[in-house]
């Protein structure tokens, strides 16, 4: 179990959609993620002693979650591609399957299986596009070495398998959205191989500390180029992603009825290629996430999580030196994100409403998609529900509304947005 809650450290910085380890998209799941991952880290006291439990060597377990976003506003994405008012949906179904087990007393492996289908749909005037396509396959695997007294070494494998989509033809790009709206923003990458090796420290039977360091390669993948009226049909530009390395420490703490949980982490990438020309290098990245949590009852407790996400300046192309330069202004935004969430069970029901608010304090530029993304606040407000199907299975739901507010601009001077997520699910273990 404290492996698992240290891998999720370790890909805190990922805030993207998705939900996803090749960072195609912005994760806005991190304050859920990390309400989670403070479940699980109130077992971190025990699981110093793993080699010792009388468990089952192999567990196997499988998850399925349908997804659907809907949303209206002043604006479509990009606000400068239409002046009508805007709307879009996106309905993501994600499939999780997870081994885990232990092959030898002081060995503990688990495996993780991930993939999906979406169809995303933007019906503002002027920026019409449907997208219906699987996404990326993500395969990970972590082996823990419990033999050790006093310190649990581990290395963990990430691999994103293309099986997405990433050249979207003429009206289909615009089924890209607000990465800040919808689950997926965008729909594959190339090959990425991430491997990462670390170390937990029980400092104390309540404190558990990991440090953890890897490297991702990315592989080259091919994306629609802009389009252009007067050629015979839309090109293709390669793209030759950086290569990321990230730095992360965490630090775990539950004794009894509390638990907190504190991460940093810092990446650097190298410097990505567009059809073999040396095009820009992302700023350096760094995000620190934190989570609280207070058991008041057997049956009501209460999360807090919070996380900062920031970058500095990217280099970019000079046209006239063809060489890579600081960008004038920085065009990398600062993301803060809350999340608060009060959990209450009686028999076989759980039930959590819950408030979050998001604040992006400036437009931030992805190169790739050629758009910003929009400065702005989101409040969402909604809540979860859980029934339990005995011990080994179990359904949930969930729906929460939100409210964008994005700041104004000479060409959306007041631009709003609202709208819904919906979503079912269900678990089982054999």
């Amino acid at each position: 179990m404290c492996a698992h809650v240290f891998l999720y450290v370790r890909n805190a910085r990922q805030c993207a959609p998705s939900r996803r380890l090749d960072g195609a998209s912005i994760n806005r799941s991190l304050p859920l993620r990390g309400a989670l991952a403070i479940i699980c880290v109130a077992t971190a006291a025990t699981a110093v002693n793993a080699a010792e439990s009388a468990q089952p060597n192999w567990s196997l377990s499988a998850d399925q979650e349908l997804r659907y976003s809907s949303w209206s506003g002043t604006r479509g994405y990009p606000g400068s591609g239409s002046e009508a008012p805007g709307a879009g949906s996106q309905f993501y179904a994600l499939s999780t399957v997870q081994a885990t087990g232990q092959p030898f007393e002081n060995l503990k492996v688990e495996l993780v299986g991930k993939g999906g289908y979406v169809w995303s749909q933007q019906s503002t005037p002027g920026l019409t596009g449907t997208v219906g396509t699987t996404t990326d396959t993500v395969v990970s695997g972590t082996v823990t070495y419990l033999g050790i007294p006093g310190i649990q070494p581990f290395i963990a494998m990430n691999l994103n398998l293309p099986t997405g989509t990433t050249a979207l033809f003429g009206s289909a790009a615009n089924a890209r959205m607000d990465p800040d709206i919808v689950d997926l923003a965008t729909f594959g990458e190339g090959l990425n191989i991430g491997p990462t090796v670390g170390v937990n420290i029980p400092i104390s039977d309540a404190l558990m500390l990991t440090l953890s360091s890897g490297y991702t390669w990315r592989g080259g993948y091919r994306t629609e180029a802009p389009f252009d009226p007067t050629a015979a049909e839309q090109s293709t530009t390669l793209v030759e992603p950086a290569q990321v390395a990230t730095q992360s420490v965490s630090l775990g703490y539950q004794l009894d009825k509390l638990t907190l949980l504190a991460s940093a982490s810092y990446a650097h990438e190298t410097t990505s290629y567009l059809d073999h020309v040396a095009s820009y290098q992302l700023g350096d990245r760094y995000t620190v996430s934190g989570a609280a949590g207070y058991a008041w009852t057997p049956s009501s407790s209460t999360t807090f999580t919070a996380s900062w996400t920031n970058a500095e300046k990217n280099r970019v192309l000079d046209p006239d030196l063809l060489v890579l330069i600081p960008e004038s202004f920085r065009t990398n935004s600062a993301v803060y994100r809350y999340r608060l969430e009060q959990t209450f069970t009686n028999g076989n029901w759980t039930v959590a409403p819950m408030v979050n608010y998001m604040l992006r304090d400036q437009n931030s530029y992805n190169p790739i998609t050629l758009q910003f993304i929009p400065a702005k606040t989101r409040i969402g407000a909604g809540g979860s529900a859980q029934y339990a199907i005995g011990k080994e299975m179990s359904l949930r739901a969930s729906v929460e509304h939100f409210w964008i507010h994005e700041d104004p601009t000479e060409r959306t001077p007041d631009s709003r947005t609202l709208g819904w997520v919906a979503m079912l699910g269900g678990s089982v273990k054999f």
